[in-house]
């Protein structure tokens, strides 16, 4: 029997299973099937699947015949990584992991289902879906729902805005918002100004359009402004991205004379500026908000973008962009790229935001995300090493761990993977490959035994790498 081929036929389905073709306690071909299939012999598809059970992957189950019992870590037998790792495969490893149902996902920018109106929008889909099929098959303009439109006018007299529902355009989330926002102020070989670190879709819309990026530095007051005069000073930079509101990783918030002064840089150099308010609902405190450099906006020059992924459904991709005087070009692209927004969960969210459960949930959700931030910075006190610091967020839900300069964020990544626990590295959120001696966590997950027990074992990986 040909050792090799046997081998070469364990590695294949593994392989299979780690992708997902097969599921964690599915069933895989029979071996008079997987002999047929492959042209071999059942002798040496046998001999292959007790290679497979030998490594813990597969499991006999006597008259029934092979499951899957375990699934393979893609990252068990690669590489130590390093900063130069490829940034593209990297990125497909953590979304692999971010789909593995047995790790505890701290990694996602994205809340657990606990912290979402799950059942409120299950009702609201199920009547739509008895009562309004037409929904499923009718073809909606490319700016959205007018309803929609009217209840987002509303939601965003909190910024400060004063808008009528024509001025927005409903997108497919916030990403394709701030990307059709990049390709309408920008052309290939442009500079534009991003905040370092931060959230990793930005990198991939910038490169995909062909533009330079420029990190400034996030400061806990938000992106270093002298740093970014420096770079107007000495090149044009057409458009700047920021988060003025708990900014992702960072949690930062920009104090109201800061985005004053950031109008009058963007206005002084004819730069553009994007806004992004994806976390501008979550704020913890009870008092006003500082009002969004879109409500500060007196030329039309900034162009707003946010969603409700974060606090309603990220599954539904809603967002919306609000352009100024830009907002021909930007409805041109969404109708190119996008041709129109599903009407369904645009309706479901019609429906809940119009019923007034939405502030209720806002209110609870706060609550929540308030509580678990304080948890989980008192267990990384508790168990990660002494010189660990870590953000202190009045908003959102994640969480910037910077680690002793010693401890390498992804080689800790590929060490929690083997623990369970997924975590994100901070060289993903930079394009130069910085940041890579922290992390983001994200403390929209419910606490319990596990979680604990989960910070713990990152804790002790972390003494383990200073040894």
């Amino acid at each position: 029997m040909d050792r090799t081929l046997y081998h070469k036929i364990a590695d294949q389905v593994e392989s299979q299973i780690r992708e997902g073709l097969f599921k964690v306690g599915s069933k895989i071909p029979s071996i008079r099937k997987a002999s047929i299939m492959l042209d071999v012999s059942m002798a040496t598809v046998l001999q292959a699947y007790r290679v497979l059970e030998d490594r813990g992957v597969i499991k006999a189950q006597p008259q029934k015949g092979y499951f899957v019992q375990t699934l393979p870590m893609a990252l068990d037998r690669a590489p130590m990584p390093t900063v130069h790792h490829n940034r593209q495969s990297l990125l497909n490893e953590l979304s692999a992991a971010a789909q593995m149902p047995d790790l505890i996902q701290l990694a996602s920018s994205h809340p657990h289902s606990q912290f979402l109106p799950i059942r409120q929008l299950q009702r609201s889909v199920g009547r739509m879906m008895r009562l309004e099929p037409d929904l499923c098959s009718a073809q909606m303009a490319p700016s959205g729902l007018p309803a929609l439109r009217r209840q987002i006018a509303i939601r965003m007299l909190d910024t400060g805005c004063q808008l009528t529902p024509e001025e927005i355009l409903i997108t497919l989330g916030c990403q394709n918002a701030l990307t059709l926002a990049l390709q309408a102020l920008t052309q290939p070989g442009d500079y534009i100004a991003i905040e370092s670190p931060t959230y990793d879709g930005v990198y991939q819309a910038a490169f995909a359009l062909q533009l330079q990026v420029i990190e400034i530095p996030c400061t806990p007051q938000g992106m270093d402004l002298t740093q970014l005069e420096r770079h107007c000073q000495e090149r044009a930079i057409r458009a700047c991205i920021v988060t003025p509101e708990h900014q992702n990783p960072t949690s930062a918030c920009m104090p109201l004379a800061q985005r004053q002064t950031l109008l009058a840089l963007a206005k002084q150099h004819d730069m553009m500026l994007i806004e992004d308010d994806v976390y501008g609902e979550l704020g913890y405190k009870s008092a006003r908000r500082e009002p969004s450099l879109k409500a500060l906006d007196q030329e039309g020059d900034v162009v707003y973008c946010s969603s409700f992924s974060k606090t309603i459904a990220p599954a539904f991709r809603v967002g919306w962009i609000v352009p100024g005087r830009h907002f021909a070009a930007i409805e041109h692209l969404s109708y190119v790229h996008n041709l129109a927004v599903p009407s369904l969960t645009q309706q479901a969210i019609v429906n809940f935001l119009e019923s007034g459960s939405y502030d209720r949930h806002l209110r609870k959700t706060r609550t929540f995300y308030a509580e678990n931030a304080v948890l989980f910075q008192t267990a990384i006190a508790r168990y990660f090493p002494p010189t660990t610091q870590t953000s202190k967020p009045q908003g959102g839900f994640l969480l910037w761990v910077t680690l002793p300069n010693k401890i390498n964020s992804l080689a800790l990544h590929k060490q929690a993977l083997k623990a369970k626990v997924n975590l994100l590295p901070g060289a993903v959120l930079s394009a130069s490959g910085g940041h890579t001696y922290h992390l983001r966590l994200n403390y929209a997950y419910p606490w319990s035994n596990e979680t604990d027990a989960a910070l713990r074992k990152i804790g002790e990986l972390c003494f383990a790498m200073l040894d």
